[in-house]
């Protein structure tokens, strides 16, 4: 009984864990989770984009998108990390197209490989496999950016 009493007490912590909303839960991303409560300033909020999701048979990046409905100048941001408080690293505007390679787990904010002209390339090395997962380090521009103004296009 008293085993039983302490597995319910150490699942129960792990639940409550689970929903910190100070730590990003990546959903198998194969990128540590990270904890915004620890971070003082926003040039710590860094999260880098992985690729090779699902393994050496199938593209880096599983699908592309373009950018849509982004009110005023049309500029979306590119941060470091999927949270508003991380660093904007770059911007995009409408009409451009994106490598979308994950998600965060609340699906809020996705993690693209993009060019500087805003059309999809092959140079990329996004747009087939990889030996496995990794972070993505050149030659495009890679961030994250709200899923709310990215149209998906095609699943690869």
């Amino acid at each position: 009984m008293k085993h039983g009493l302490a597995l319910a007490m150490v699942a129960g912590a792990l639940a409550l864990a689970a929903c910190n909303p100070d730590v990003e839960q990546t959903s198998g991303s194969g990128t540590a989770p990270l904890n915004r409560g620890e971070v003082t300033s926003s040039d710590e909020l860094v999260q880098p984009v992985v690729v090779g999701q699902f393994g050496p048979r199938f593209n880096a990046c599983q699908a592309t998108g373009v950018v849509r409905s982004v009110s005023g100048d049309g500029v979306l941001p590119v941060r470091a990390a999927p949270f508003d408080r991380a660093e904007r690293i770059d911007t995009i505007t409408n009409g451009d197209n994106v490598f979308v390679c994950n998600r965060s787990h609340d699906q809020g904010w996705l993690a693209i490989v993009y060019t500087d002209s805003g059309e999809l390339s092959g140079t990329c090395g996004v747009s087939a496999p990889v030996p496995s997962r990794r972070q993505y380090d050149g030659p495009c521009n890679s961030g994250w950016v709200s899923s709310a103004f990215i149209q998906m296009r095609a699943a690869r």
